[in-house]
């Protein structure tokens, strides 16, 4: 396989220091974009984006130490920092709304009554892996067949933001906001039970 990233996890494992480096230095950015992305404004004034993707090397160097990761295609060291990246923020997200922790208590009651926009299952839990690489397929799958208006909704929304911000951003009423993220629910809804059935 001629990936220079597997062959720098290679490296590494065999006591190389520089491939360290090499390997932070390829993903590092793009992993702090990814992790920015999917943390809420509010979160990110909690969170530094750099301070999860530095944890997410962390624990990558030191299973890959352990050759605790098998690599067989190009592609897919990034896909395992992507995946690592996005169940740390899930993990910065339930921190944050832990009791007196909780990011909820900072807002009015007002903006609380938009959270049963998405399921609440939807955060409940840490997803696998592949969960999760199932789940980014799937959102990345929804958002093709999204007018663009309505795409920048729903990023804006798995963002963190509420109806009302979203409203503000996109120009539009708090009613339209929440009448596509309702259809975007039930899509998504109607995805799960389909999927249930067939197993």
């Amino acid at each position: 396989m001629n990936d220079d990233s597997i062959d720098a996890v290679e490296r590494f494992r065999a006591g190389d220091e520089h491939a360290a480096g090499e390997l932070y230095e390829k993903y590092v950015h793009r992993l702090i974009a990814l992790a920015r992305g999917k943390m809420s404004p509010r979160l990110r004034r909690r969170v530094d984006p750099e301070d999860v993707v530095h944890s997410v090397y962390r624990s990558f160097f030191v299973k890959a130490g352990n050759d605790a990761f098998t690599f067989e295609r190009s592609g897919d060291l990034w896909r395992l920092l992507s995946t690592i990246t996005v169940n740390k923020v899930l993990r910065q997200v339930q921190r944050n709304r832990r009791k007196k922790r909780s990011m909820d208590r900072e807002q009015s009651m007002q903006a609380g009554k938009d959270h049963d926009v998405l399921p609440p299952e939807v955060v409940a839990s840490d997803p696998s892996p592949s969960e999760a690489l199932v789940m980014i397929e799937e959102v990345e799958a929804l958002m093709e067949t999204l007018k663009p208006a309505h795409r920048e909704m729903l990023a804006l929304r798995l963002q963190g933001a509420s109806t009302e911000e979203i409203a503000l951003e996109c120009d539009c009423s708090d009613r339209t906001v929440r009448r596509v993220l309702e259809k975007v629910r039930d899509y998504l809804h109607e995805r799960q039970t389909s999927e249930d059935e067939e197993e």
